[in-house]
């Protein structure tokens, strides 16, 4: 039997596909298409995707070949009203964007599936799910052939068109926008910076310009002419909406879609769930749709793999209790902003200008956006399992990736890189938590000190010397943290350490 059925080889399928084979689980993944669609579809990438594609392992190479991105700008009117730096972002290793196209984001994650011996069975459709007390009878269609996959637990990562959600009988809430939207890869000569992508939006519309690795090139998307078939000549009057002087000297090929702000009214039906655009759709406003699915599937693998090596199934119930509500924040967020930038010939769009000149004099409130955007401040506060506050930190919170000088390595490092990436990690922030503690096998414990006669004292704990004091807003609490770097409690080592945790590796629970 499989243990995990993905259906759908989109970024989500392939992200959760490459985190269960960290944990042990050894997918299979099936798509209907011959292969990648090598369509003009999203492109950015943020810091929290970035993080957990670092933990995947593949960032480096999305660094390398991708487009840096520091600064996205609103501009409406013709003018500059707000300009959002992600250089401001202080407890990541990314303090920026990428863009890189979606289609080869999706080769990295094919490339490092199968050099584990996965690959995506392609053409292969599902049309049928039958669930049962010990898994699902999915059938599916190959080569003209029907045929039934056996999975303990499926996840629908099919799109916003998802066979699976219409399978399963689950409804969608939200509505249609009015506006079509035309994507493009181009040739620009473009005045503006290489590293700021620009939003701009008047009374005719949107128009979006983000650049892309190679010479002059850029993602273009903007709302349809109506009436009007997409061209270079449409493009560039539509580029008009920018008040910048950019000429399209090229296009690749023009794509037309329909767009909608929805989400499915829940994301698991018994043993099938709902990851990725299945699940949530919205405006290409910010960017926001790849990395909301990358943030499901991190999310709900490494409660797959747990639930698979033992633990009580009762877990996967957090996917929907926290996933959910993420996904409806940056649902409403996305629909405000495209909304506010397309109010073309309202009276109100004087209102928006003026608050958006207001922003722009807070850099508190630059930076907030910088974070809402950068998906870092994406929280679980409150889900069951989560608790205890300390440091302006509660449980549910992601654990700041904070950078400091380890005084026993000799070296600078981040404080996710000191966590396993497969199991919970009990963080320590003072040596003395770590007497007479007993822990888990299944749970790594971790130690950061200012203090460097607490660092050499033998307590076989791994510690990082924090000379510097660069984690101080740490110190004093214990922290029991999730594979996906999310604090699940904050309080004394002694009570975390009793918490139960399942093993999360199969390897451990066999």
């Amino acid at each position: 039997m499989i243990d995990v059925l993905i259906v759908g080889g989109g970024p989500t399928g392939l992200a959760l596909a490459a985190r269960l084979l960290q944990f042990g689980v050894r997918p299979r993944v099936i798509d209907k298409h011959a292969g990648v669609l090598e369509l003009t579809k999203s492109a950015a990438l943020h810091a929290r995707t970035l993080e957990h594609l670092r933990d995947l392992g593949v960032a480096d190479t999305v660094l390398a070949e991708g487009q840096r991105v520091d600064v996205l700008t609103l501009r409406t009117g013709y003018r500059d009203r707000i300009s959002v730096d992600f250089r401001t972002l202080a407890d990541t290793a990314y303090p920026f964007m990428v863009d890189i196209p979606q289609a080869r984001t999706e080769h990295l994650l094919i490339d490092l599936l199968a050099e584990h011996g996965v690959r995506v069975e392609r053409e292969t459709e599902c049309v049928g799910i039958e669930q049962h007390a010990d898994g699902v009878r999915a059938t599916v269609v190959a080569d003209g052939r029907s045929r039934t996959l056996e999975a303990r637990w499926v996840v629908g990562c099919d799109g916003s068109r998802s066979t699976v959600r219409e399978l399963l009988g689950i409804g969608r809430v939200g509505a249609p926008y009015a506006d079509d939207w035309v994507l493009c890869d181009a040739v620009v000569d473009w005045p503006l910076p290489r590293n700021e992508m620009a939003f701009s939006g008047d009374t005719e519309g949107i128009f979006g310009v983000f650049p892309l690795p190679g010479d002059r090139r850029y993602r273009l998307a903007y709302t349809a002419t109506p009436g009007v078939a997409p061209s270079i000549e449409d493009a560039q009057r539509g580029m008009a909406r920018t008040g910048v002087d950019g000429t399209i000297r090229s296009v690749d090929e023009f794509w037309t879609f329909s767009l909608a702000h929805e989400q499915a009214v829940r994301y698991r039906s018994g043993r099938v769930f709902l990851a990725g655009d299945a699940g949530h759709v919205h405006t290409p406003f910010g960017g926001q749709g790849l990395n909301l699915g990358v943030g499901d599937a991190m999310n709900l693998a490494w409660r797959l793999a747990a639930v698979l090596g033992g633990a009580d199934p009762g877990l996967l119930d957090g996917y929907q209790d926290e996933r959910h509500p993420v996904a409806a924040e940056v649902i409403a967020f996305t629909h405000r902003g495209a909304q506010a930038m397309l109010l073309r010939g309202d009276p109100r769009r004087h209102l928006r200008d003026a608050a958006l000149t207001v922003l722009r004099s807070s850099e508190r409130a630059r930076r907030a956006l910088a974070r809402r955007f950068s998906q870092l401040d994406h929280r679980y506060r409150g889900a069951p399992g989560t608790g205890g506050r300390a440091g302006g930190l509660v449980g549910g919170d992601r654990l700041p990736d904070t950078e400091f000088f380890d005084g026993l390595a000799q070296r600078t490092r981040r404080l996710h890189d000191l966590l396993p990436r497969d199991r919970h990690t009990l963080l320590l922030t003072d040596a003395t938590q770590a007497d007479g503690l007993s822990v888990p096998d299944s749970r790594a414990v971790r130690l950061i000190t200012p203090d460097w006669a607490a660092a050499h004292a033998d307590r076989g704990v791994p510690t990082a010397l924090d000379r510097g004091r660069a984690a101080e807003r740490l110190y004093g609490s214990a922290y029991l943290v999730r594979p996906d770097r999310h604090i699940a409690r904050i309080g004394p080592a002694g009570e975390l350490a009793s918490v139960p945790t399942a093993p999360v590796t199969r390897e451990e629970s066999r």
